[in-house]
């Protein structure tokens, strides 16, 4: 261990007691800064606890030596002894353990001391759930489900909520899409990201009103700054769907006179045919995905810039039973165990299908104006196309295809932000940011599930935080303001154009106590806001990817909440405990209702929906146990509960995520010959009926019943010709079990996929110096 002590510009020694000192605690390989780590001084039994930057401080010292001890989980502990005999600041390197692939979900890390419970996939844990999509590859973390639309289609549901009050930032931007439809899964290729965050409370203060109920960030890892080239293969198969996927990425650094400069550049294509139910096909449910992305980045010592360009183009089929012809062939659907129409496996997509195409181009810089203080700036625009493509029921010949929906929305962000750290044990984040965004429907319906609008936005935050000793205290303001107008033909064929304006002021204020190096305790209190959307409002057709005709309201108002969570985390070498509840009034919430009358079309008959408003409550606990038998055998408990009340009719509210507990074993073996980190897992899974619905809906079809899955799989890492290879396969479903989940909008016509062996591939295209499998 190395450490280095810098002696600031005194006159003199003073014996007074007014010695100040700072700390910078850094990873002794990746030299990046290491927050949220708990510094005691022995002799006086102060503490302090590093900020984001990685730094901490102490004052009012008097000259003498004193035993610095530096513990943070994922690294060892440091002691260093300093003389003291006037202020200064040193650098400490501390070394990560080896942690390898304890926890299934993926290790925890720190960021700041959050007051907002989170959790992170990265490492291993991301390449575990590679090729699936990102709401599903969630699902392994407490407090988190997904919302599916049949087998290839889900979104990421946190403490019950989803869609438009779930924000999802790609490489620091917010994602903007047509996200409003549970069908409509996030446009993104998962395997840009090396680490995905997930924050399971409000933090609007911070992104705004789409941050209501969480934040999923997906980050790609650092920029290389080491001169030359490298990269890396994925490969992926599926046994259900005959899923393969291939995903490449190279990158490299440029060294001498170009020094600070590096470049990336990533390409994925996933191919999936029709998925298997147990007994039967779900035809039409295959889908084509390509992707690529291109990133260039310069570093300087005070500045820098980024230039990002991402493009998403996929194909995707809809299940074909859950078109019907009439009023009898849905109700036949409704009470079949299976569709009514055989299928067989194929590649082949046909009518209905939906497609999309999403271009994001992002630039942003920063640049230091001090040690302490950081100015930075993002502008983005993404452009996103969505259409749905039906038989044509005008012609006679039903080979003739039609798009039935076309949106095209163009969407252009910018943000600067102002940080500084610790001035007297504060620091603090300032920003503004602006929006602007056009929503073209282009079929030519005189109305629609979304109508054509275009809206202007923006807003000013400010976080203040104050960190000394085991606290830190968090508090911030946000004021935005929406203005939004609509164009659309009503029911009497006259061109309306209605406008509606939106402001509103959030806040947030937080506190974290680190009691000790293994107990940490935290609070937060979020008021968040979101205003309807013009689908909510105004929308009224047929969504064809989620078989529903869907009615909005232009009465709807604002929804608002008032989040209150709280959880603590224990951590020791052979037991993790985390224990989170949080208690979530909204007002005014916004949902999609079943009318229990289905929509007579043209091309047949739809459930219907319609969007209402309701008071609810949503509360709930997540709690996760990980326990060492040995230091290579463990056990994984994970339990998920939400609770939603709507007393707007004093009943629950309808569909809410059931209870979910997620239990596992998993033994590591010793290295052997050229393989590393061998590993074997195996997890129960168990999702309860959902009993708790009102009393009079109007469901298509009551809750599912509870189902129990079995999964299985394992990993190493094998090193060939130099390259540290990794490998792993998982068994999902391993009893092939029929069930229907209920936060599926396809359950009315299919059970979900069954059995599903995948195996995943991670192979260096370059030959190792060193190697590193965290």
């Amino acid at each position: 261990m190395a450490f280095s002590i810098f002696a600031k510009n005194s006159q003199g020694q003073k014996s007074d007691c007014h010695i100040s000192f700072h700390g910078h605690l850094i990873d002794i390989k990746t030299r990046e800064s290491i927050p949220g780590t708990l510094v005691r001084i022995k002799e006086l039994d102060k503490a302090a606890v590093s900020d984001s930057a990685g730094v901490f401080s102490f004052s009012d010292l008097c000259p003498g030596q004193y035993s610095f001890t530096c513990a943070v989980i994922g690294y060892d502990t440091l002691v260093k002894k300093i003389n003291l005999a006037k202020s200064g600041h040193a650098v400490f390197e501390l070394s990560g353990q080896e942690l390898g692939t304890v926890e299934i979900s993926g290790k925890q890390k720190k960021e700041a001391l959050s007051t907002v419970a989170h959790e992170t996939l990265a490492g291993v844990a991301i390449d575990e759930v590679r090729g699936e999509s990102l709401g599903e590859s969630l699902k392994d973390i407490t407090g988190l489900n997904s919302i599916q639309t049949g087998p290839g289609i889900s979104k990421p549901v946190i403490h019950g909520l989803y869609s438009n009050r779930i924000l999802i930032l790609n490489n620091g931007v917010g994602q903007a899409g047509q996200q409003w439809g549970s069908d409509h899964a996030p446009e993104i290729d998962p395997f840009t990201a090396s680490e995905i965050t997930v924050i399971k409370g409000a933090e609007s203060v911070r992104y705004g009103s789409d941050a209501m109920g969480g934040v999923v960030s997906l980050q790609p890892k650092e920029m290389p700054r080491t001169p030359g080239i490298d990269g890396e293969l994925n490969l992926v198969g599926a046994s259900n769907n005959g899923m393969g996927v291939a995903s490449i990425m190279l990158e490299g650094a440029f060294g001498k006179n170009l020094a600070g400069l590096s470049w990336r550049i990533q390409g994925t294509v996933n191919r999936a045919g029709n998925s298997e139910a147990p007994g039967y096909y779900l035809d039409n449910t295959g889908d084509f995905e390509r992707d690529y992305s291109a990133q260039l980045s310069y570093r300087h010592e005070i500045f820098g810039a980024d230039l990002y360009y991402s493009s998403y183009n996929t194909q995707i089929g809809i299940l074909t039973a859950s078109e019907v012809g009439n009023l009898a062939d849905l109700d036949s659907a409704l009470k079949s165990s299976k569709p009514n129409e055989p299928s067989k496996f194929t590649y082949k997509i046909t009518t209905p299908y939906q497609t999309v195409a999403h271009n994001l181009l992002k630039t942003s810089g920063y640049i230091y104006l001090s040690d302490d203080s950081k100015i930075q700036a993002i502008y983005s625009q993404q452009q996103d196309l969505r259409e749905e493509v039906a038989n044509d029921a005008s012609y006679t010949n039903t080979q003739v295809n039609s798009v039935a929906d076309s949106f095209f929305i163009i969407t252009n962000s910018a943000e600067v932000e102002w940080e500084t750290r610790y001035l007297n044990n504060f620091s603090s984040e300032i920003g503004i940011s602006g929006s602007t965004q056009s929503n073209y429907h282009k079929t030519v319906d005189f109305y629609g599930v979304i109508p054509n609008f275009l809206n202007y936005g923006g807003g000013v935050y400010a976080i203040q935080k104050w960190q000394k000793g085991f606290w830190t205290l968090e508090g911030g303001l946000r004021y935005d303001y929406l203005w939004e107008q609509v164009y659309m033909y009503n029911e009497n064929l006259e061109y309306v154009a209605p406008l509606h304006e939106y402001s509103h002021l959030s806040g947030t204020l937080g506190a974290t106590c680190q009691i000790s190096d293994r107990l940490t305790w935290n609070f937060n209190y979020g008021n968040a806001w979101r205003p309807p959307e013009p689908n909510e409002l105004y929308g009224k057709g047929v969504h064809l990817s989620a078989a529903s005709f869907e009615l909005g309201d232009s009465a709807l108002g604002v929804e608002q909440s008032n989040n209150f969570s709280t959880s603590a985390r224990y951590e020791s070498p052979k037991l993790k405990v985390e224990l989170g509840v949080y208690y979530n009034i909204i007002n005014n919430f916004i949902f999609l209702e079943p009318t229990g009358k289905p929509i007579y079309q043209i091309s047949g008959v739809v459930p219907g929906f319609q969007y209402t408003q309701a008071n609810v409550l949503y509360e709930g606990a997540d709690l996760d146990i990980n326990y060492h038998f040995t230091p290579r055998f463990s056990i994984v408990s994970k339990s998920t509960i939400v609770r939603a009340y709507n007393y707007t009719i004093h009943d629950y509210l309808i569909y809410v995520p059931a209870d979910r507990f997620d239990n596992g074993l998993k033994y590591e073996f010793r290295n052997f010959g050229k393989v590393t980190k061998p590993y074997l897992v195996a997890s129960n899974v168990y999702v309860r009926h959902q009993d708790r619905v009102p009393v009079n809906n109007y469901d298509y079809a009551p809750p599912p019943p509870a189902y129990t899955l079995f999964n299985a799989g394992f990993g190493f890492f094998v090193m060939s010709q130099k390259r540290n290879i990794e490998i792993n396969l998982t068994v999902n479903n391993i009893a092939n079990t029929t069930y229907r989940d209920y936060l599926d909008r396809l359950r009315y016509f299919s059970a979900e996929p069954g059995r599903n062996i995948m195996l995943r591939l991670k192979i260096p295209l370059w030959p190792e110096k060193t190697v590193n499998n965290d």
